[in-house]
C-alpha cells in the first residue's frame, strides 16, 4: 500500500510540474480508484510516446481534438501545458481556429446525405 501511495505522489507532483496542478479529476480518482488513475497515466505515455511526431505537436493535436470535442477540461489542460512548454499563444489560437474549421467540416460530411437529398428534390 506504502508502495501505491508513493506512485500516487509520484503522479500528481508530475501533474503539477507539467501543467502547475492537479487536475481535479484526477485528484479524485487517486484518492477513490487509483488504478484508473495509473491506466491514464500509462494511456498518456503510450499515447505521447513514438519518435515520428515532434512533443509539441502532439500537445497541439490533442488541444484541437479536445475542443473538436468540446472538451472544456481538457481544452483548458492542455493550454496550461501548452504555454508551460513554450508554446506560444499564436499557435494555440490557430490550432484552435483548425479545430473549429474542422469541426464545422465534420457537420457538413455528416449531412452528406440530407444536402443531396435536398439537391435530388431540386432537380
Amino acid at each position: 500500500m506504502e508502495d501505491q501511495t508513493k506512485k500516487i505522489e509520484q503522479i500528481l507532483a508530475t501533474m503539477t510540474q507539467e501543467i502547475g496542478e492537479v487536475p481535479e479529476l484526477m485528484f479524485h480518482l487517486s484518492e477513490l480508484k487509483p488504478e484508473m488513475l495509473f491506466e491514464h497515466v500509462a494511456n498518456k505515455k503510450f499515447a505521447f510516446g513514438g519518435e515520428h511526431i515532434p512533443p509539441k505537436y502532439k500537445i497541439l493535436m490533442s488541444l484541437a481534438m479536445a475542443a473538436a470535442m468540446g472538451m472544456e477540461t481538457c481544452i483548458n489542460t492542455y493550454t496550461k501545458l501548452a504555454l508551460r512548454k513554450g508554446i506560444s499563444a499564436g499557435e494555440i489560437l490557430e490550432t484552435l481556429q483548425l479545430a473549429r474549421y474542422v469541426k464545422g467540416a465534420s457537420v457538413m460530411a455528416a449531412s452528406k446525405q440530407a444536402i443531396k437529398m435536398l439537391h435530388d428534390q431540386k432537380a
